[in-house]
């Protein structure tokens, strides 16, 4: 009985260290220089700007190399890889900060999430009558 219950204990305590030392963040080398972890908080995810649109999701969730400096805000959304979309802006904060950012390795998704907190800004989607997304809605 007691060999049994060893056995179990040990088994468990093998598939809990093997299950937290699994990599889940969906990429490999992490995302600092020298293969650091990059923080939680920089691994926005699909809970911004979320969509069911299938094309919509590959575009938003595409990596790229992005080296952005002194942008404004009239201007961001001109860049690559961002102006593939429409965008309705309003209400766009005058005389902000100016935003610089470079990443190796970033999606829209959270470049766009980034963005929003720089210039505390509200991003949804427009929809056409059947629900389907037709630009980034964009309110300072």
């Amino acid at each position: 009985m007691k060999f049994g219950k060893t056995l179990l204990l040990t088994a468990s305590v093998i598939i809990l260290g093997f299950n937290t030392s699994c990599e889940t963040g969906g990429q490999s080398g992490g995302g600092t220089p020298g293969g650091a972890e990059k923080p939680a908080d920089d691994l926005i995810g699909p809970g911004f700007l979320k969509t069911d649109y299938e094309p919509l999701v590959k575009w938003l969730d595409e990596r790229f190399e992005i080296d952005y400096k002194h942008m404004t805000v009239a201007l961001i959304f001109d860049q690559v890889p961002l102006n593939d979309i429409f965008y309705e802006t309003s209400d766009l904060p005058t005389d902000a900060p100016a935003f610089s950012f470079a990443s190796a390795a970033i999606s829209r998704r959270d470049l766009l999430k980034k963005i929003a907190q720089h210039w505390k800004l509200k991003m949804t989607f427009s929809n056409d009558q059947s629900g389907t997304p037709t630009a980034v809605k964009v309110q300072g």
